[in-house]
């Protein structure tokens, strides 16, 4: 996703040699690469020995691409946006990902990454208060719904930040890199999801507010019993959803389902 999009292009060798290293790709691999803009880290995936397909929605950008690198047998080139690409349409994987996202649409790719079975790795950039986000700890203004829903199917690990320099056109925000590593299935089966982000919602919608009166509206359910199932699962009554960590919204939403 390039120019269209207003995207950013990373042109540090450093910071591209340690994405494609990020992501996983070596020699066979598969390797999805979201953006591929001019092929600066297009290059790096090949240079590791990855099959590459590089999903670009500016037309001009896609149909550049493969003269921009120096050998382009193992490239495939899609012109399309990422987020109505058809994921199913690749071959077998497993699929290593990587990508210098574009701000405006950063957050709804990884959401559709993360709902797709096929890949195992990624490393994908992001504006670094988005990236904070994904990988937080409980008890901050970071933590939030964008980072359950990465704990959900994943493990993430920020691993480099960029400064606006490292780009051109240089952006006004701090960038960083975060990896990720698919599980194998999602933490909760998928009827205490759904309970999960019933709750998560509700609560996260008035972060300010003690998570107990906020379930206990949501479900309908006495406070008595949200609280009970809070302490529980080792949580305080008083607490805010901020602090509540990945497996006790787990413990709640088995409890309370």
């Amino acid at each position: 996703m390039g120019a269209k999009l207003g995207q950013h292009f990373l042109r540090d060798p450093e910071a591209l040699a340690a994405i494609a290293e990020a992501c996983g790709a070596g020699p066979g691999d598969a390797a999805l690469e979201i953006g591929p803009g001019r092929g600066a880290l297009t290059g790096p995936l090949l240079a590791a020995g990855a099959r590459v397909t590089a999903v670009e929605t500016d037309e001009a950008l896609a149909a550049a691409l493969p003269g921009r690198v120096p050998d382009a047998s193992r490239l495939t080139v899609v012109a399309e946006d990422f987020l109505r690409f058809d994921l199913g349409s690749l071959g077998p994987g497993p699929w290593r990902v990587a990508g210098n996202l574009p701000y405006a649409v950063a957050a709804p790719i990884l959401q559709k990454l993360l709902l797709w079975d096929g890949w195992t790795s990624a490393a994908l950039m992001f504006q670094k208060e988005v990236a904070l986000r994904l990988v937080a700890a409980p008890g901050g203004p970071d933590y939030g719904l964008l980072t359950l829903s990465v704990l959900m199917r994943a493990d993430a690990e920020l691993v480099l930040e960029l400064p606006p320099e490292a780009f051109v056109p240089r952006p006004r925000v701090d960038s960083a890199v975060v990896a990720l590593s698919r599980r194998s299935a999602p933490r909760l089966a998928p009827e205490d999801e759904k309970v999960f982000w019933r709750l998560a919602k509700a609560a996260f919608g008035q972060r300010r507010k003690m998570a107990a009166g906020t379930i206990s509206g949501a479900l309908a359910r006495p406070r008595a019993e949200v609280e009970a199932a809070l302490a529980a699962a080792g949580v305080a009554k008083t607490a805010r959803p901020e602090e509540i960590a990945f497996p006790a919204w787990a413990a709640l939403a088995r409890a309370l389902r």
